[in-house]
């Protein structure tokens, strides 16, 4: 389907020829499960984005209220959209992987069936990560959070937080596609005062700096590296936390000082019941910690897949990092071996024979130092 022509968006520049190559494929994967009364307004924001090159995939948990109406009127609306239909409820991750299995792009954003895109959500993403100079694992912009189809808040404090912080600038960050290759470039740009809203996440850094979801645009190839867990399924809700967490500790990321997509606010949402005030929790505390949860499922996935990760990283170093630094992440995760402070130096010593030999035994002990193992 040619969204551009469905869309008229502008050709800026003086060059009308066609570029040599063209955009990128961009995937967007809706889970949905019992959400046909949001299910329409997030698909129509995917198709009236601005960006040339979207497919949509839809897969639908085994809802059992008027989504599949829903999804008949989509189907005849946007004949190309993908729709899977699940006969059980296998949770968000099951269905997430479905979806990821199912497509093409070299990018891929998980929308969730209750938020919304904005028409340029999809164009700044990709100008953002053609225009870096670290081929991060994701960019994951600001959101809106609305309630009752009201606006109330206008941001996502932790990544406004890091963005207050004047952390992440790094002098030529950028260099803008627009510019440095017109002839791929076709559509417009996002302005001359953008270079300056894009902040660098460092990989190993422990600290949660991103939007949810929905706001997130991800590499492919970073998303082949964590989606391979068996684990995955289990628990069901909380992949946003598992590969945001991942990704970045490893290969880095970028947040976009710029709300790109709206967040809705409902009721039922699993972590934000209310509008975030500062300072205020806005979920009850003790339930559903999906950091925590992402956070081990990340550690169990490093030490399983140890030759995967040591076979796709420059050194060994990046890797035994990425888990201190997981390890360091407040709060702390409480380890279920005897004798071990912390969920990390419980995996380690759980395996030392083979993760001694994997990492080298001089580095295997280092890490056990650093972590600060108490026997």
């Amino acid at each position: 389907m040619d969204y551009l022509a469905e869309t008229h968006q502008p050709v800026c520049g003086d060059n009308a020829d066609p570029p040599p190559f063209s955009l990128p494929l961009v995937s967007v994967i809706i889970v949905n499960y019992n959400y046909g009364r949001f299910l329409k307004q997030a698909t129509d924001s995917v198709f009236d984005q601005t960006y040339p090159n979207i497919e949509l995939i839809i897969v639908d948990n085994a809802s059992t209220d008027n989504s599949a109406d829903v999804l008949l009127d989509i189907l005849k609306q946007h004949p190309g959209t993908k729709i899977l239909r699940r006969t059980n409820n296998g949770g968000q991750n099951t269905a997430g992987k479905e979806g990821f299995n199912a497509s093409l792009g070299e990018y891929v954003v998980f929308l969730d069936a209750d938020d919304v895109l904005f028409p340029t959500f999809v164009e700044t993403h990709i100008f953002v990560l053609l225009s870096l100079r670290i081929p991060v694992g994701f960019s994951s912009a600001d959101m809106l959070q609305t309630a009752n189809s009201h606006t109330v808040v206008g941001t996502v404090f932790g990544l406004s937080e890091y963005v207050r912080s004047g952390r992440g600038r790094k002098p030529d960050l950028i260099r803008r596609i627009d510019e440095s290759a017109p002839e791929v470039w076709p559509l417009c740009n996002p302005g001359p005062a953008f270079d300056n809203q894009v902040h660098f996440v460092q990989p190993g850094d422990g600290g949660w700096y991103w939007a949810p979801m929905s706001a997130n645009c991800f590499r492919r190839d970073a998303l082949q590296l964590f989606m391979t867990n068996e684990s995955l399924t289990q628990p069901n809700n909380c992949l946003d936390a598992y590969l945001i967490r991942g990704i970045s500790i490893l290969m880095g990321s970028v947040v976009i000082d710029r709300p790109l997509a709206a967040y809705r606010l409902h009721g039922t949402n699993v972590f934000f019941k209310q509008p975030p005030l500062y300072g205020v929790l806005s979920y009850e505390r003790g339930l559903n910690d999906n950091d925590q949860i992402g956070r081990k499922m990340v550690i169990d996935h490093l030490i399983t897949k140890t030759d995967l990760f040591l076979s796709k990283l420059e050194d060994s170093r990046t890797y035994t990092r990425a888990l201190k630094a997981l390890d360091d992440a407040w709060p702390r995760l409480p380890s279920t071996v005897r004798g071990a402070g912390t969920y990390v130096t419980g995996k380690l010593i759980s395996e030392p024979a083979r993760l001694a030999r994997k990492l080298g035994f001089f580095n295997y002990v280092s890490l056990l130092v650093r972590l600060r193992l108490h026997l």
